[in-house]
């Protein structure tokens, strides 16, 4: 009695104290479960900022139906501010470039870069050596002393592997297979070399290795699995690896020569299902042998969800002999297109700097909230006898390459149908100066209800992962097979969007 007494001057009540505890414990509850719904959404989000989230960009007209008021922009990555970040300050690397590869290894949450050098005044087996550099941010880069290949009787550097000793090697490229059952080859490289010997010497050609770690490199016995001499059509010294997801095959595209000779430079793809037996090569993308249409000196390629995208080398010959980088994109990893009626992607560094004369880039690559782009930069020209190079790093806003831009007046965009789409529906646009809303449309040429633009809560913000959320619907409907979707904006700049996993263009 005394302790109900007590409690009652308080204003409270035993039994309302009780139930006063069980409303705090059932809203703990909802709370962890409501933290733990955000944390679910939250890492879903994360995942689609990856490379191999399947984005559909508008990077070209493969996604687009019909348009409206709408312009076309290429946007040019911005260069880093400490650029280079590779310098020639070691003696081993007395011009490191980005023949190479960089990969953010998810497993040792860690960048990893192959690279090479090109030594003017070392003997021959050490004139060209593929170097191994590892960052923890991307931007400062850290030479690990391997201690397993001799330059100048020392082996404190970080080279993993050297030329077989009769001529520079060229252009290795590099994937980490998680795949094979067989961890030696968890690793795997391409490069060009000369093998053989001087008496070999027409027979060179592309070459492999295997490595558990990316360090220690084990060069294939039959080098080189692929040469002129093997083939009816020509591949030469400047190459990039990648496995495709689609079809588990390895896609390999060089440098080619066209005929008649002397010859222009041109793309050409092979495939393999176990990096030694390759295809015959295919051109995929060849010139006009003129000034208007320039060589194609070589191209990186990566996977972006359904899609490719390859960074490819312009040689400006007949011209001034520089290079600098194009954009093109595949939808089947074959049939290729450049972007933009071959607008220049990178260009050059201003005259004077350290890379003015010529740009070659690493396959590019998403991580956090950019798209990163390695390159290497040359201070002169192709023929030229002297030049210095450095490796630096340029980036886009996420998935930023082409935008769908609109201005004042109201634009649409309406997509071709798609399939399989599920799930929420996510956009990478700007519309901080404006809005952007969208509608679905059903196969007869209907809104879907309850998708229509009155009902859509429209977008004002800028944001590389925004979700699109109608009155009662917050995820695409799970009763239409196909739809497309239209989006309506006013100055807004809309970079591509999500829809699902396994969504695609319906054929």
């Amino acid at each position: 009695m005394k302790r109900e007494i007590i409690n009652k001057k308080r204003g409270v009540t035993v039994n309302s104290m009780y139930f006063l505890f069980i409303i705090y414990f059932v809203a703990q509850i909802s709370a962890c479960k409501n933290n733990t719904e955000v944390q679910v959404s939250n890492q879903f989000k994360s995942s689609l900022t990856k490379t191999t989230a399947n984005w559909q960009l508008f990077i070209d007209d493969f996604w687009i139906e019909d348009s409206t008021n709408i312009t076309y922009k290429l946007h040019q990555p911005e260069r880093h501010n400490d650029n280079p970040l590779i310098r020639a300050d070691v003696p081993w690397e007395e011009n490191p470039y980005c023949f190479g590869t960089v990969i953010f290894d998810e497993q040792d949450s860690i960048f990893k870069f192959w690279y090479q050098s090109y030594n003017h005044k070392a003997e021959i087996k050490e004139k060209t050596p593929i170097l191994y550099s590892i960052s923890k941010d991307g931007i400062n880069w850290v030479r690990p002393n391997l201690g397993i290949k001799e330059y100048k009787g020392l082996t404190e550097n970080n080279i993993v592997l050297h030329n077989y000793g009769f001529h520079d090697l060229y252009s290795p490229s590099v994937i980490k297979d998680n795949e094979d059952p067989d961890p030696a080859k968890r690793y795997k490289m391409i490069w060009w070399d000369f093998p053989l010997g001087k008496e070999g010497y027409k027979d060179d050609g592309m070459c492999v290795a295997f490595s558990p770690d990316g360090i220690h490199w084990t060069k294939y016995a039959g080098n080189p699995v692929l040469s002129v001499n093997k083939t009816s059509k020509s591949i030469s010294d400047v190459m990039s690896l990648m496995k495709d997801t689609k079809t588990g095959k390895f896609v390999a595209y060089t440098k080619g020569w066209a005929e008649p000779w002397p010859a222009f430079r041109q793309i050409v793809r092979i495939e393999s299902s176990d990096l030694i037996n390759w295809s015959e090569p295919e051109v995929v993308i060849s010139h006009k042998f003129d000034i208007e249409d320039p060589q194609s000196y070589g191209m990186t390629v990566s996977q972006y969800g359904n899609s490719y995208i390859g960074l490819l080398q312009s040689y400006k010959k007949p011209g001034d002999e520089t290079i600098d980088i194009q954009l093109t994109i595949s939808h089947d990893n074959k049939k290729w297109q450049r972007v933009a009626n071959q607008k220049t992607f990178l260009p050059l560094g201003k005259i004077d700097s350290w890379d003015d004369g010529m740009i070659f880039c690493a396959p590019v690559f998403n991580h956090g909230d950019k798209t990163l782009i390695y390159y290497g930069g040359w201070d002169n020209t192709h023929d030229s006898k002297v030049r210095n190079s450095g490796i630096g790093l340029a980036t886009l806003r996420l998935n930023g390459f082409v935008s769908l831009n609109a201005g004042q007046e109201s634009a649409s965009i309406t997509t071709k149908t798609i399939q399989n789409a599920d799930g929420p529906l996510f956009i990478n646009a700007d519309a901080s100066n404006g809005s952007l809303r969208a509608t679905l449309i059903d196969s007869e040429g209907n809104t879907i209800p309850g998708y229509s633009l009155e009902d859509c809560h429209p977008i004002v913000k800028d944001g590389t992962v925004q979700s699109i959320r109608w009155k009662k619907h917050s995820e695409l409907p799970k009763n239409e097979n196909t739809f497309s979707i239209k989006f309506e904006m006013v100055n807004t700049e809309l970079y591509g969007f999500f829809a699902g996993t396994e969504a695609k263009r319906a054929d």
